[in-house]
C-alpha cells in the first residue's frame, strides 16, 4: 500500500464522503429536535394508556427488523458492486428476489398483527372499555407495517450508490412531515387511529420516493415477479446471514445487560445503568456518522479489485474516527460528574463508574474496531467477523453474569463499599471482551489487510491522536480543578474549550502536511463560492 504522505488521494471520493457525513449529522440533529418536541406533544395530548400502548406497538413491531436476515446489507453490497461492474441484469434478479422474499415475510407480520389483536387483553393489562379501540389500532398498525416492510431496503440501494445525502434529504423531509401530521392528529383528537396512518403513511411514502430516485439513478432498474430466482436467494443468503448474525449479536450485547441486571440485581439498578447506556449511545451517534460511507465505498473498491485503495481508506478512516471519537470522549469523561448532576440530579457512584466504563468501551469500538469491520465485511470476510461477533456476545453475557454476582463481594473483601456495585461488573462484562478483541483481532487483522506492521499502524493511526488526547485530557482536568462547573452553561463552555484545544493541537501535530493542504483547499473553494 502506498503510504507516501505527498500522494494526494482521490479528491472526488473524499468530497462525496464529506458531503454524506455532513448530511448524516444534519439529519441526526433534526431527528433529535423533532423527537424532543413530538414526545412532548404526544405525552400531553394522549392519555397515559394510549401513550403507553403507542410505545408498546413500536417496541413489538420493531422486532420485525429481525426478519431482515441481513438482506439489507447484501443489497447495499451488491448495489455498490454492480455500479462498478455494470451487471444490472443480475442485479435486477437479486433485488427482485429480495423484494418478494420480504413480501412473504410481510404476510407473516400481517398474520401476527391479527392474532395479537385478538389476544391483547390476555397479554397486556389495560382498561377493558378500550379493548375494541386498541384492537383496531393494532390491526391497522400491523397491516401498515407489513405494507411498508418490502419497500424498506430502498434506503440501502441509495446507500450502495453512495447517495446518502439524497437519502437523508428524503428521510428528513418525511420526518418533518410526520411531525406535522402527528400534531394535526392530536389537535383534531383523532389520536391513535390517525397517528397510525400518519406514521406508516410517511414511512411508506419515504420508501417509495427513494424507489423513484433509485429508478432514475439506475435506468435499467426493474423489480418483477418473473425475476425471482431461488438459486440467487441461496447465493445472497451466503453473505446476508453472516451479516445478519453480526447485527443480531450486537443486539444481544446491547439488550442483555438490562436483563442480566433485572434478574441478578434489581429493576432499580436497571434505571441507573440505562442512563449510562443512553450516554454512551448518544456519544456513538455523534461520533460515528462518518462510518455510513465505508460500506458502499469498500464494496465498490472490492468489486473493482482495488485492495490497495481499500486498505488506504481503512487506515485513513481509522485515523479520522480516532480523532473524532477522542475529541468527543475526553470532555465527557472529565465532566461526566457535573453533567449527570445537573441533567438528572444523579450522584450515584456506581452509576458514574458505569458511565465511564461504557464510554471507554464505545471509544474502543469506534477507534479500533469499527472501520476495519465495515471494510472487511465488504471484502468477503463476513464469516470470521460473524464468528468474532458471536464470541463477543457469549463472552459479554457470561462475564456480566459472573461479575454482577462476584464483584460486590470482591470489593467488600478489600474494604471498598460501593452501593449497587454489581452494575459495574456488567459494564466490565461489556468492556473486557471489546478491548481484548480490539487488541488481539481487529488491529492485527487490519494490519494484515493493509500489509503494514503493527508498529507502523500505531505510528500512522494511533500516536498522533494519542499525543493530542493526552494534552487535551490535561487541559480539561485543569479547567475542572480551577473552577468546578456547577452549572450547565459552564459545563458546555468547558466542553467547547476542550474541543477547540484538541482541534488546535490536531492541526499542529495530528495532521500530515498534505491533509492540512487539502483542508485549506476545501475551505478556500467554499469561500470562493459564497463571495
Amino acid at each position: 500500500m502506498n503510504t507516501d504522505s505527498n500522494a494526494l488521494p482521490n479528491l472526488g471520493l473524499r468530497k462525496r464522503m464529506l458531503v454524506n457525513t455532513i448530511s448524516n449529522y444534519g439529519k441526526m440533529i433534526i431527528s433529535i429536535l423533532v423527537s424532543i418536541f413530538l414526545t412532548r406533544i404526544l405525552f400531553l395530548g394522549l392519555s397515559r394508556e394510549e401513550y403507553g400502548f403507542w410505545a408498546l406497538l413500536w417496541s413489538i413491531f420493531g422486532y420485525s427488523l429481525l426478519l431482515d436476515f441481513g438482506f439489507g446489507t447484501a443489497v447495499q453490497k451488491y448495489t455498490s458492486e454492480c455500479s462498478v461492474k455494470g451487471e444490472w441484469e443480475r442485479y435486477n434478479r437479486i433485488v427482485s428476489t429480495v423484494f418478494f422474499t420480504y413480501a412473504m415475510f410481510a404476510s407473516l407480520i400481517a398474520v401476527f398483527a391479527v392474532l395479537l389483536s385478538f389476544n391483547l387483553e390476555r397479554i397486556f393489562g389495560f382498561s377493558s372499555t378500550n379493548a375494541a379501540y386498541f384492537q383496531k389500532v393494532t390491526i391497522l398498525f400491523g397491516l401498515g407495517s407489513a405494507l411498508c416492510f418490502p419497500f424498506g431496503f430502498f434506503t440501502e440501494v441509495l446507500r450502495g450508490l453512495q447517495k446518502m445525502h439524497t437519502r437523508n434529504i428524503i428521510q428528513t423531509s418525511f420526518i418533518v412531515l410526520n411531525f406535522v401530521g402527528m400534531a394535526v392528529m392530536i389537535h383534531l383528537k383523532v389520536n391513535l387511529t390517525g397517528m397510525v396512518f400518519v406514521a406508516l403513511g410517511t414511512n411508506l411514502l419515504s420508501s417509495l420516493t427513494m424507489m423513484i430516485v433509485a429508478h432514475r439513478l439506475i435506468p435499467s432498474f426493474r423489480i418483477r415477479p418473473s425475476l425471482y430466482d431461488k438459486s440467487l436467494l441461496r447465493s445472497v443468503m451466503g453473505f446476508s446471514l453472516f451479516a445478519y448474525l453480526i447485527t443480531f449479536t450486537n443486539l444481544i450485547i446491547l439488550k442483555t445487560d438490562q436483563l442480566v441486571i433485572s434478574i441478578f440485581g434489581s429493576v432499580a439498578m436497571v434505571a441507573v445503568y440505562q442512563i449510562s447506556i443512553r450516554l454512551a449511545d448518544t456519544y456513538q451517534k455523534f461520533s460515528g456518522q462518518f462510518l455510513d460511507n465505508l460500506g458502499p465505498v469498500s464494496a465498490s473498491l472490492f468489486a473493482a479489485g482495488n485492495k490497495n485503495k481499500m486498505a488506504e481508506i481503512m487506515l485513513q478512516s481509522n485515523r479520522l474516527m480516532g480523532m473524532i471519537s477522542t475529541m468527543l470522549v475526553l470532555p465527557l469523561l472529565v465532566f461526566i460528574k457535573p453533567l449527570l448532576n445537573i441533567w438528572l440530579n444523579l450522584d450515584h457512584q456506581a452509576g458514574m463508574i458505569c458511565a465511564i466504563l461504557l464510554l471507554i468501551s464505545m471509544y474502543v469500538l469506534l477507534f479500533f474496531r469499527s472501520s476495519s469491520v465495515y471494510v472487511l465485511l465488504m471484502a468477503n470476510e463476513h464469516r470470521i467477523l460473524s464468528f468474532v461477533a458471536a464470541f463477543e456476545a457469549i463472552a459479554n453475557l457470561g462475564l456480566s453474569i459472573f461479575l454482577i454476582k462476584s464483584l460486590p463481594g470482591f470489593l467488600v473483601s478489600r474494604g471498598i463499599h460501593i452501593p449497587d456495585a454489581g452494575i459495574i461488573g456488567v459494564a466490565l462484562g461489556t468492556l473486557i471482551p471489546n478491548l481484548l478483541l480490539a487488541i488481539f483481532f481487529n488491529i492485527p487483522k487490519a494490519c494484515r489487510f493493509a500489509s503494514i506492521r503493527i508498529r507502523e499502524y500505531f505510528r500512522i493511526v494511533v500516536a498522533p491522536t494519542l499525543i493530542t488526547g493526552i494534552f487535551t485530557l490535561g487541559f480539561a482536568f485543569l479547567l475542572y480543578y480551577i473552577h468546578y462547573p456547577a452549572r450547565l452553561l459552564m459545563v458546555m463552555l468547558y466542553i467547547i474549550l476542550s474541543v477547540i484545544f484538541f482541534l488546535a493541537l490536531t492541526w499542529k501535530i495530528g495532521l500530515l502536511k498534505w491533509e492540512r493542504k487539502q483542508v485549506l483547499g476545501f475551505l478556500e473553494s467554499k469561500l470562493k463560492k459564497h463571495r
